[in-house]
């Protein structure tokens, strides 16, 4: 657990990190898209034998990276945080040099609700789980709390929020 995290009087309750990769809806949507957008700008015209421009070769690339490259930085963000929660606060740490990434206090989120998985493991967001809306996730710039992703021991870490947020804690 990074240690600088804490603010003075903070009590640790938990920390942990996620247990899986995972993707979101909206990251394989772009996978899909940039794949898409690789066939139609660049196989299909060189399996045609047909010359590419320069410019062609940049809307083709540049296009796939626009779409890529932001998943690839989630993933990253994803798989470099350790999950904190303290008596006070939600804290996302970076899990090499310990520095708060991002951090929420329990008094501005709504009640915690989680999907448990068959091994345990689950996700937890803040309100409810939405089904319908692909967009892209908060986190798409700057890191926020919205959720706690592949967490071990789901139900427990959700009681804990939930506790902590009632101010048993």
């Amino acid at each position: 657990m990074p240690s600088n995290v804490l603010l003075p009087g903070e009590r640790l309750l938990w920390s942990g990190r996620p247990q899986r990769f995972t993707l979101a809806r909206f990251d394989w949507l772009q996978l899909v898209f940039g794949l898409a957008w690789l066939i139609a700008t660049i196989v299909v015209p060189v399996a045609r034998h047909q010359s590419l421009s320069f410019l062609a070769w940049g809307v083709g690339v540049g296009g796939v990276a626009s779409q890529w490259v932001p998943v690839v930085v989630r993933v990253r963000g994803r798989r470099g945080v350790e999950y904190v929660v303290t008596d006070r606060r939600i804290v996302l740490a970076d899990r090499f040099s310990g520095r708060t990434r991002a951090s929420a206090y329990l008094g501005t989120l709504p009640p915690p609700v989680v999907r448990i998985r068959r091994d345990g493991s689950g996700t937890i967001v803040f309100g409810k789980f939405s089904r319908a809306p692909v967009v892209p996730p908060p986190s798409v710039g700057a890191l926020m709390v919205t959720g706690l992703v592949a967490v071990p021991e789901a139900g427990r870490v959700r009681d804990l929020i939930a506790w902590a947020q009632a101010g048993r804690a």
